[in-house]
């Protein structure tokens, strides 16, 4: 699978989301994309208001939960001279831009959430250093430039409705995983897809929203696994039981076991084929 890396300008999309009239469902968006890239980074930035709102904490975590690192810096007020008038700013174009300079060693294809045209120049450089560009935003909200600039692979979020957006419980897409309220008990029992691999475990996407390892030593497997990168798929899917619920920190965290013999044994096939 292709590298990719997201890069999303989370005004911009906050706005886009207003015009479409619906919310995206965070865990569903990275699992549209791992489904098609391989994503080795995801970050979003996005202004601090300063003291943060419950809401905007609750919304940080859920971003958190699901992979994502947020870049900030806080809002500045800043009074024209001539009208008085207090101006709220708080833009992160630059930063989005260094880093997806800094971090071109990382990624193949640059995909970036926004609709702003200041991101052309960027792309440009992008592309002249052989990357791969798509651009997602909306049509009619987006610039004309940047959605028909020369090899920009442009999506427009309004088709992706059914993909990635927030469905009422009781009345999911088919094929969506049912979604649970609060926080699961020990023993209790899901599947769960890969959200990301590091190389004491894996996370996992999950009913219950919260952060969710599946540790080395909860895979049943007898062989030694030195690099749980080549193992593991990112398509793969685990059958685990909760076996600890962890309150104590901003983002609860759940640890869970596999419970799926013939997904251990999988597992097992595939380290002895990389000895």
């Amino acid at each position: 699978m292709q590298r990719a890396a997201l890069f999303i300008d989370g005004a911009n999309l906050f706005y886009t989301q207003r015009h479409l009239g619906w919310q995206i469902d965070f865990s569903r968006f990275m699992r549209y994309f791992m489904k098609r890239f391989d994503v080795v980074s995801a970050r979003y930035y996005v202004p601090l208001q300063e003291p943060s709102s419950e809401d905007q904490s609750a919304f940080r975590r859920v971003l958190t939960t699901h992979g994502m690192h947020i870049i900030s810096k806080p809002v500045k007020k800043i009074v024209n001279r001539d009208t008085g008038e207090l101006v709220m700013k708080g833009n992160l174009d630059i930063e989005l831009a260094v880093d997806a300079m800094l971090m071109e060693n990382v990624y193949e294809r640059f995909i970036l959430f926004s609709g702003d045209s200041d991101f052309l120049p960027l792309i440009r450089a992008l592309q002249k250093k052989g990357k791969e560009v798509s651009v997602y935003s909306t049509r009619g909200i987006s610039a004309h430039e940047l959605y028909s600039a020369p090899g920009v692979d442009f999506h427009d979020i309004s088709v992706l409705e059914t993909e990635i957006a927030q469905s009422d419980i009781g009345n999911l897409n088919s094929g969506d995983e049912h979604v649970f309220a609060g926080l699961p008990s020990t023993g209790d029992r899901f599947t769960g897809s890969v959200l990301s691999v590091k190389p004491y475990g894996i996370f996992l996407v999950n009913p219950y929203r919260v952060k969710c390892l599946l540790p080395l030593s909860f895979l049943g497997v007898v062989e030694r696994i030195t690099d749980l990168f080549s193992v593991i798929r990112m398509d793969d899917r685990f059958d685990v039981t909760v076996f600890d619920v962890d309150i104590a920190h901003d983002v609860p965290q759940i640890t869970v076991k596999l419970v799926d013999r013939a997904m251990s044994e999988e597992l097992e096939r595939r380290v002895k084929a990389l000895s």
